[in-house]
Formats: structure tokens, C-alpha cells, sequence
């Protein structure tokens, strides 16, 4: 027996298409019932804690992503 995954190169563009669509339909809904687990919970919370104290750091998102090219070059 062939599984879903043996048959994906076999499918058409606009077939993969579609099966991609629904598989993130899947996982929205999934993820929309998960309930984040305590570490990342916890790690949220920090987050905003510093947003709400005016601690938080900002970066400029065009510099960040200049340094991340430095980097990798």
C-alpha cells in the first residue's frame, strides 16, 4: 500500500496545490485547539511583562536582517 506521501510527486501543480490548502486548513484548526506548552507559555508572559513595563527592545527589522546576511556571507 502507497502511503499520502508516495503519491505527492506524482500530482499534478494544481493538485499539490490543493492538498497543501488543505493540509494547512488541518493545521490551523489543530493548532487553533493546542494549548501552548508551560515553557513557551512562561516565555510569552516574559515577553509581555517587558512590553508592558516599557522594558522591551526593538530592533530595526531591515538591520536585523542585514546582520543576519553579514553573517551568513
Amino acid at each position: 500500500m502507497t502511503s499520502v506521501c508516495d503519491q505527492i510527486p506524482n500530482l499534478s501543480t494544481a493538485e499539490k496545490l490543493i492538498a497543501m490548502e488543505v493540509l494547512w486548513s488541518s493545521l490551523h484548526v489543530a493548532f487553533e485547539e493546542a494549548e501552548p506548552l508551560d515553557w513557551h507559555r512562561e516565555l510569552l508572559q516574559h515577553r509581555m511583562n517587558l512590553i508592558e513595563s516599557g522594558e522591551a527592545i526593538y530592533e530595526d527589522w531591515n538591520q536585523v536582517k542585514s546582520e543576519l546576511r553579514e553573517r551568513m556571507a
